[in-house]
């Protein structure tokens, strides 16, 4: 049965519902909105009035390095696409791996995942030595290995490449002029659940953070 209103001379509009709609009730908002807004739903059928956002980037206020085993951002929303940590002078206060690990669930019951990466990284330094780490039942993501000397900067992505699957890269560099080195890392790691959390810790999940600053950004599709 569909709902008709009349045009005060002439024509109409005409609301219909599906043949099988089942029982919904759809709630309209207060007042008649601003020019360029939509009506969203709450899904429970509560309609409102929002504005359409510029840019579909969201960055998180900065958080200082300086304490802590491991340094967590939460309420990640599940249409996040693309994921990056950026690093300013970031130590710890051992010489250890850097890890981030994937979470799910929520800020007061959050699930970390904790095996079964795929990755590695690499690094060079100064003088041309090399070095690199990783398999595939990491942790985490290996992107980094810290010492207390200096802190190292950079920045780490996360992509999700299909469903539940997500991609790591990063560039990180540290050091002084007479001791320097990149790292370069890589992996994937199929979570298995929505991601809303990330967390940067390190392989022993011991060593303290001591210096530097760091902040996420996401992109949501």
């Amino acid at each position: 049965m569909a709902l008709r209103l009349n045009g005060a001379t002439s024509g109409y509009v005409e609301i219909d519902a599906p043949a099988t709609a089942g029982s919904n009730t759809l709630t309209l908002p207060d007042g008649g909105g601003s020019s360029g807004q939509y009506l969203q739903t709450d899904g429970s059928g509560g309609l409102s009035w929002q504005t359409v956002s510029a840019s579909n980037l969201t960055r998180a206020t900065s958080v200082a390095t300086t304490s802590g085993t491991s340094i967590a951002f939460h309420n990640i929303p599940a249409s996040a696409r693309r994921i990056s940590l950026l690093f300013d002078q970031v130590s710890l206060d051992a010489s250890v791996e850097m890890i981030i690990q994937l979470g799910t669930g929520t800020q007061a019951s959050p699930t970390w995942v904790t095996t079964n990466y795929l990755g590695a990284r690499g690094y060079v330094f100064y003088n041309n030595t090399a070095s690199s780490n990783g398999s595939v039942s990491e942790i985490g993501f290996r992107f980094n290995y810290s010492t207390n000397t200096f802190g190292f900067s950079g920045i780490v992505t996360l992509e999700n490449l299909t469903g539940d699957t997500w991609v790591e890269s990063g560039v990180i560099t540290g050091g002084t002029s007479s001791s320097f080195s990149i790292f370069s890392s890589g992996g994937v790691k199929d979570v298995g659940a929505t991601v809303t959390q990330v967390r940067v810790t390190s392989t022993s999940g011991t060593a303290n953070f001591d210096n530097g600053q760091m902040t996420i950004m996401y992109e949501v599709a």
